[in-house]
């Protein structure tokens, strides 16, 4: 079988308001960026997983020749079988992993130009934790989350409860919080729409209405590492 073609395209306008929609709504900060959006066709994986998007910051050359800040890579194959909520998904997860350069006091610089510096950032817990209050399970990876997440006695001191207890200051809140969960009296939680199908299952499902064949979409048992 001949591997598919791979190549980009820039994507279309809706795609660039949505961007825009999200950065003003949740990611103010980067107002002033100028984002490249571009469409990798032919399949995107890393490390055996598929990769949904990613932001690549531009270099000093590139930057002032396209006059653009960061290039949004976004796997077109699955874009095109996504709705617009796990859209969204993409971009807000996207986004975290962007930030600001700043000195050694917190002031953002700033180029010639005036607009921010950026830099890529790996993705952090808290960031994650947000993204599944906005979006809910929306991938495999969300999914398996919440079903850990059930299996935790959620009486269990964390390491913060501990030191907050030594220095006789307040407690902070139990994990999970804000996760899009239902503690139950046994101590369990449970996650919110667990029945919405995921990115993964919707490209399997349109691929076996496509082929005529299988009985539908089938959750993954795979153990590979969070996204994040």
């Amino acid at each position: 079988m001949a591997k598919a073609e791979k190549f980009h395209t820039e994507a279309i306008e809706e795609t660039y308001e949505m961007l825009a929609d999200m950065i003003q709504k949740h990611h103010h900060y980067f107002g002033d960026t100028e984002v490249l959006i571009l469409m990798k066709h032919g399949g995107w994986k890393s490390k055996g997983k598929t990769v949904f998007g990613k932001f690549k910051v531009l270099g000093d050359d590139l930057r002032s020749t396209w006059e653009k800040d960061a290039i949004l890579y976004l796997n077109a194959e699955m874009w095109n079988k996504m709705s617009e909520p796990q859209q969204r998904y993409v971009l807000d997860h996207a986004l975290f992993m962007l930030d600001l350069k700043s000195d050694k006091d917190g002031n953002t610089l700033e180029a010639a130009d005036g607009r921010p510096l950026l830099k890529t950032v790996p993705p952090d817990i808290e960031a994650f934790v947000e993204v599944i209050k906005r979006h809910g399970p929306t991938t495999e990876d969300v999914k398996r989350l919440g079903l850990a997440i059930k299996e935790v006695n959620m009486d269990q001191l964390t390491i913060e409860d501990v030191i907050a207890k030594q220095q006789g200051g307040d407690q902070p809140k139990q994990p999970g919080n804000g996760v899009k969960v239902t503690h139950n009296l046994d101590g369990t939680v449970e996650v919110e729409d667990k029945n919405q199908l995921t990115i993964e299952q919707l490209a399997e499902a349109e691929a076996t209405t496509e082929n005529g064949v299988g009985d539908g979409p089938k959750i993954p048992e795979s153990d590979d590492d969070l996204p994040f």
